[in-house]
Parts: structure tokens; C-alpha cells; sequence
């Protein structure tokens, strides 16, 4: 990000508030109105055009006022304190929400979404939290057929997960059983999620496609279920302006709606447990969230239940509050998680 002086640090702050209130460009001479600069018309401008060249505004017209574009409000992002907290009477009354929260995992869930849907008059989404995954009981290799073998993994919370092989050549009945075997020495009692860290001590041919048969039976169950999630606010996010102006935007809310593997892509961009996350325009991996923000936050913890929250609307977001509402509400999951599932 470029370094900016003070100056343009508050023009471009200035631009970014004024056109998430008004989903407007805001024009120089607006700028020079409503800031404590005490600069000119023509010195704003001449700023403007600095902020422009940075690549952090851009114009929609050569006559139009400036917008912020996903540099700006990265640099924007990235100005505010961390630490901000919520503004008392807000948390105040998500605690009073809270309180009335029935002790069933899904109807806390589901109030969490609510509530940071109203808060910020936009989607939000709730994952349900996922236990930690529990250590490998057994696993079995059976042949099928003269060139199908299926690996089974049991886990200790007596779960079960397949995989068919399909070799590509003859494999007898006794290498079959010392595969088993060897494969048994290295996994059984180790955690499903852990079992990449293994990998090391099995070697190649069948063995090595038998292992990551196991691995790729687990990995695709876990994803399957760990994206179980709660929306609330879809009404709120299609009556955003963007959304209006241009109804093609929708796909993006669509994407993360009703895509099984949607806050998986979000994992993969997030910041470490306890870290509020911003993803911003194009930072977003998946195409369709091109023009969209989501802030985001894990909760619970690796070794019990974890899941994550987060907010979603056009990179025109109140980021001065969704940030430390996200923060705040996850705050409250941690200790809802804690309470149910220890840890």
C-alpha cells in the first residue's frame, strides 16, 4: 500500500464514510466542505487526483466525484485500531439477546446470524460448530474385485468412511494384509485430521494408494459436513444498491447461499483463530465475490468445536462496525462453545 500523508490519509477516510452513507461519489468540493483539512477546493482536488493515480479512488465518470476503490478501502481497513471496541449500548443489547438463547446449539447458532444480520442490515452467516475430528480405531483393505479394493476407516466415535481403489495392477492377498498392517502401524490412534503427518512412514506402489485412499475418504466427508451453516439477512443484502443497479451481482450472495464449500473457500483465506478476517473485492478467491466484502471470525477451538461468523455485503461495507461486531460476536460463540463442549 502506498504511504500517504495525513492529509490524504483523511480525504481518503473522509471519501470512504461519506460513500458508504450514501453509495454516491463524492465530489471535491464535498470533501473540502465537510473536512477540518481548512484546504481549498483546488487543493482537494489536486489530492483527489493523487488518491486516483495511487489507484486507491477511482472516478465512474471524468466529471463524477471520487469512489473508493478495494486498494482504498484496504488502506482504509488497515488505518483502523484493532482493538476498537463496540460501542457499549450495541453490545449491551446483543448481551440482552443473547441472554434469552435457549441452551440448544442450534438456536444459538441461529441468533447469532440474526443479530449480526440486524446489526449490520446485511447477510450473515453462523457455521455450526464442528467437533474436533476423533483418532483412527481401524482400517481394513478388501478386495472388491480382481482389481477393486476398498479402504475402510473407522474412527473411535465409531464413524466409518470408504474409499474404492481401482489398481493398476495385480495386487495379491498377502500384500493386501501386510499393506493392512502396515498402514494399521502408522495411523490407528491418530487424529483423522492429522493423518497427512504421516506420510513419512508408508512407502510407494499400493501402499502409498491405499494411504491416500484413507486420507481422501476422510477429507471428503469432512468437508461434506463442516460447512453446515445459518443465513439470515438475505432480504437485507438484495436491497443494497449494488445489488439493485445491477442484479448480476446476486450470483455472489447465490454462491455463498446455497455452495456447500463456500465458508471452506473462506478457510483458506482467513486469518489464524481469534483474528478478525477482511476480504475485500478482488482479494476474494471465488470469482463470483468479486464485488463483494465478508468479515469474518473463527470461534471455539481446534481440540473441541470450532465454527465461524461473518458478514457479507458490496465492498461498500461499514467496516468501522462490522469489524468489532464480528470480533464481539464470536467472543460470545467462544464461550457458548466452551460451555457445551469444553475445551
Amino acid at each position: 500500500m502506498p504511504t500517504l500523508t495525513s492529509r490524504k490519509r483523511e480525504i481518503l477516510k473522509f471519501i470512504v464514510s461519506e460513500h458508504v452513507q450514501t453509495a454516491s461519489p463524492v465530489a471535491s468540493s464535498t470533501v473540502a466542505r465537510s473536512t477540518k483539512l481548512k484546504a481549498s477546493p483546488a487543493t482537494i482536488r489536486n489530492e483527489m487526483v493523487a488518491l486516483e493515480e495511487d489507484g486507491l479512488i477511482h472516478r465512474p465518470h471524468v466529471s463524477s466525484g471520487g469512489i473508493p476503490s478495494d486498494s482504498g478501502y484496504r488502506q482504509f481497513v488497515a488505518s483502523l485500531n484493532p482493538e476498537t471496541s463496540l460501542n457499549p449500548r450495541v453490545s449491551a443489547r446483543i448481551d440482552q439477546e443473547f441472554s434469552s438463547v435457549q441452551s440448544h446449539v442450534e438456536e444459538w447458532i441461529d441468533s447469532a446470524s440474526e443479530i449480526l444480520a440486524g446489526l449490520m442490515d446485511t447477510l450473515a452467516f453462523t457455521t455450526v460448530p464442528r467437533t474436533a475430528p476423533a483418532p483412527v480405531k481401524s482400517i481394513e483393505l478388501l478386495r472388491l474385485q480382481e482389481m477393486l479394493v476398498v479402504v475402510i476407516v473407522v474412527l473411535q466415535e465409531a464413524s466409518v468412511y470408504k474409499q474404492v481403489i481401482n489398481l493398476d495392477s495385480f495386487v495379491s492377498n498377502s500384500e493386501i494384509e501386510h499393506t493392512r498392517n502396515k498402514l494399521s502401524e502408522a495411523i490407528v490412534g491418530v487424529p483423522a485430521n492429522n493423518l497427512v503427518a504421516r506420510s513419512a512412514r508408508i512407502g510407494e506402489g499400493f501402499e502409498r494408494q491405499a494411504f491416500d485412499s484413507a486420507v481422501t475418504a476422510l477429507k471428503q466427508h469432512d468437508a461434506s459436513s463442516r460447512n453446515e451453516k445459518r443465513i439470515s439477512g438475505i432480504g437485507k443484502l438484495f436491497q443494497q444498491p449494488e445489488l439493485l443497479a445491477d442484479p448480476a451481482m446476486s450470483l455472489g450472495a447465490t454462491w455463498l447461499i446455497e455452495d456447500s464449500q463456500a465458508t471452506a473457500v473462506l478457510e483458506g483465506t482467513g486469518d489464524p483463530r481469534g483474528v478478525t478476517s477482511v476480504v475485500i473485492g478482488d482479494e476474494n478467491n471465488e470469482e463470483a465475490l468479486k464485488n463483494f466484502s465478508i468479515v469474518f471470525s473463527r470461534y471455539g477451538t481446534s481440540t473441541s468445536a470450532e465454527g465461524m461468523i461473518g458478514v457479507m455485503a458490496p465492498t461498500r461495507m461499514e467496516y468501522e462496525m462490522a469489524i468489532p461486531a464480528v470480533r464481539y460476536m464470536a467472543n460470545h460463540l467462544d464461550q457458548m462453545t466452551m460451555m457445551f463442549y469444553g475445551g
